[in-house]
């Protein structure tokens, strides 16, 4: 789908008005929309309704022009996220971790690096991005793997921590 020029536009005046320049503008757009540029043929309704919710939540909940929570109810009805959100937790009720360890994991350094606070936050992209990392901590489990090696602390039967 191309995005209309005035969801172009809000993609390059809502940041500038958040003081975020263009390269974090384009970071966020990749990793939050799924797209690097406004005019790239990738851009989705989706991923646009996710980066414009991002930038409301840095706004303080509101946009100019916007109610308050306009996109992030918006990026709620838009987003699938809910069945991997269901996935995700399944497979981090598989390998014994609880739900904060969880979301310090989606919000830590390995994934997210604070661009979301959790899982009940985080977009789809983040999302099946833990559940890759996930897998391989589960197989890597389950073989005995050397998680240590990989930045992981072994916590008792299947039970890791970042």
């Amino acid at each position: 789908m191309k995005l209309s020029n005035r969801q172009k536009m809000l993609l390059h005046t809502v940041p500038k008005a958040l003081g975020i320049d263009d390269d974090q503008r384009r970071m966020i757009q990749s990793n939050l929309g799924g797209f690097h540029s406004a005019a790239d043929g990738t851009a989705s309704r989706e991923g646009f309704i996710a980066v414009m919710a991002f930038y409301e939540a840095r706004a303080g909940g509101a946009l100019d022009g916007f109610t308050a929570g306009y996109w992030r109810q918006a990026d709620a009805e838009a987003s699938p996220a809910d069945a991997t959100r269901y996935h995700l937790r399944r497979i981090a009720e598989e390998i014994d971790w609880p739900a904060g360890l969880l979301d310090r994991f989606i919000a830590g350094p390995h994934m997210s690096n604070g661009a979301c606070t959790g899982i009940d936050d985080a977009p789809e992209y983040w999302l099946l991005r833990a559940i890759e990392a996930l897998k391989v901590i589960k197989a890597r489990a389950r073989r005995g793997g050397n998680l240590e090696a990989h930045g992981l602390q072994s916590v008792g039967m299947g039970r890791t921590t970042p």
